[in-house]
């Protein structure tokens, strides 16, 4: 049975045509987000469960030395493709849950969307310890939380999250510097996300 800890139920999911995730672009949101105060100007840059990479690009085309994770087939190849044509992206086809500090190194920033809303709700605190992991101590996370509201963790994926399941899964990890409630939303995602920044915990 194919289940989404593996590659092969997102592959399946790319080759039926089932992607309603991908949105085809850099998602909205984070090119208003480039523009917010708090945006990193510079850094290396983590990006999670990176699908076609349509916002790791950006980043890299920001400046940033950005690291696009994935596992599945199709997401792999075309993170590959745009590493080719960008220095500032590098690609690497593998479990997120597998990413190791001595072999990645650290990052400034972990840009963080629909990745959370698509792992197993189950393995959710086992994630925040990558990010814990994987973050530098002065780093930041940029999580967009999509799902946002208070309906079952359990339906999906996507999985969705409420407020009081993030705070009690964050506490003593890391500390919320600010929530942003994004300008723009991908249609159907409209008031059902935020951005929040997170710092490690000291």
């Amino acid at each position: 049975m194919l289940t989404q800890n593996l590659p092969d139920f997102w592959e399946r999911k790319y080759i039926d045509g089932n992607d309603d995730w991908d949105l085809g672009k850099v998602s909205e949101g984070l090119v208003d987000y480039f523009s917010h105060e708090s945006c990193p100007q510079s850094g290396r840059v983590l990006v999670p469960g990176a699908g076609r990479g349509y916002d790791a690009i950006a980043w890299a085309q920001k400046g940033h030395e950005v690291l696009a994770v994935d596992f599945c087939p199709t997401a792999v190849d075309a993170l590959d493709s745009l590493s080719r044509k960008n220095d500032n992206l590098t690609s690497v086809d593998t479990d997120l849950f597998e990413l190791d500090v001595k072999k990645h190194g650290q990052f400034d920033v972990i840009y963080e969307y629909t990745c959370f809303s698509a792992i197993h709700p189950g393995r959710r605190d086992e994630y925040f310890e990558v990010w814990e992991k994987m973050l530098k101590d002065d780093g930041i996370v940029i999580a967009r939380f999509f799902p946002l509201n208070n309906n079952s963790a359990m339906e999906g994926p996507p999985h969705s999250t409420s407020e009081g399941e993030l705070m009690a899964r964050l506490g003593g990890i890391f500390e919320i510097e600010a929530r942003i409630v994004p300008a723009t939303s991908p249609k159907g995602r409209e008031g059902n996300e935020e951005i929040w920044l997170l710092k490690k915990t000291q």
